[in-house]
């Protein structure tokens, strides 16, 4: 049991060290996070994955609670969606992709869906400085004075940031 509460830490410890995250800004009307992380994969490979969320996203924060159940297209106008026997949903719409370097959506996961507010999320890949490809993401939420958004920035902001760690392949 010690050995692997110790491996855990260990790991977590390691996300810190190639990963960023930040709440960059955040009132009741809004907020803007941030992350990046570095993988070790190559930019394509890391672009195919991106477009596959089924092999990155965190079954935890899905409803079906199977990451298998995700999919997006890859043009603009297809959708981030989650199907399972009995329901459907979906998570984001693209807006754009630019093969190889930037996905956008608009994405009100979650909770947000309900708040009506306008969610962007933009990733973009880039190559790494000493190799391995470095992964930027901004999430920018806008909704209206009295949304109440300024509390969900922090577990927006855990979500979002676990899902670029997973991306990246951590």
């Amino acid at each position: 049991m010690i050995r692997t509460v110790t491996s855990a830490f260990a790991s977590i410890a390691s996300l810190w060290a190639v990963s960023t995250a930040e709440v960059v800004s955040s009132s009741d009307s809004g907020f803007v996070l941030s992350h990046e992380a570095t993988s070790e994969l190559a930019p394509d490979a890391l672009f195919a994955r991106m477009m596959d969320p089924s092999t990155w996203w965190d079954p935890e924060h899905s409803y079906s609670g199977k990451a298998a159940n995700l999919s997006m297209g890859n043009r603009a106008g297809d959708y981030w969606r989650e199907d399972w026997a009995g329901g459907s949903v979906i998570h984001g719409q693209v807006l754009q992709v630019i093969n190889g370097q930037m996905l956008m959506l608009s994405a009100p996961f979650g909770p947000l869906a309900a708040t009506g507010a306008e969610c962007i999320w933009t990733i973009r890949i880039t190559q790494g400085e000493n190799g391995g490809t470095k992964i930027i993401s901004s999430h920018t939420v806008v909704g209206g004075p009295d949304s109440g958004l300024a509390a969900m920035a922090g577990p927006v902001d855990f979500v979002m940031g676990n899902g670029i760690n997973r991306l990246a392949g951590q």
